[in-house]
């Protein structure tokens, strides 16, 4: 099966990423409440804190049971994960962190929700092996995402 759109269209969650769909997935942990910012920082002081109410922790939305036909998306995950905090030969730079949208399809595949996830990355991912050798299919058992701000969008923009 060749790469496109269409390559995740049996799947009810669908993760879009560089204005393209890159993973499709059978299920996805709630969906995360809108985040505003607390306020303006004053020179010399730390950022406020980011999150309902001011909450200053990033947030996490869990995904399970993918697929991934994009090589790109495949290799940023790759590089989040081997030079992350977790792994403690980095941090998380910018380039590490970007937007994904998260899409949420019915059984006739329109979109009915989704949601704008800003300065992602990621914090668990367990690939499940291929049994073709052949395929540029990527297995995705579970994957984890933290990310410090969301939005709802409507399914217009997307």
């Amino acid at each position: 099966m060749s790469p496109s759109s269409d390559s995740y269209r049996n799947f009810p969650v669908r993760v879009k990423w560089r204005d393209r769909y890159v993973a499709g997935f059978a299920e996805v942990s709630p969906p995360p409440v809108p985040t505003k910012r607390a306020g303006h920082a004053r020179c010399g002081e730390p950022p406020p804190g980011i999150g309902p109410e001011g909450q200053g922790t990033p947030f996490f939305i869990n995904l399970e049971k993918g697929i991934s036909f994009d090589l790109g998306f495949e290799q940023w995950v790759s590089m989040v994960r081997s030079y992350g905090p977790a792994t403690g030969k980095g941090s998380l730079l910018p380039e590490y962190k970007t937007s994904l949208t998260i899409g949420i399809f019915d059984e006739n595949g329109e979109l009915k929700d989704a949601y704008l996830l800003s300065h992602c990355w990621v914090t668990e991912y367990r690939a499940v092996p291929s049994t073709d050798t052949g395929s540029h299919e990527i297995a995705i058992g579970h994957m984890r995402l933290g990310f410090d701000r969301s939005e709802p969008i409507l399914p217009d923009n997307t």
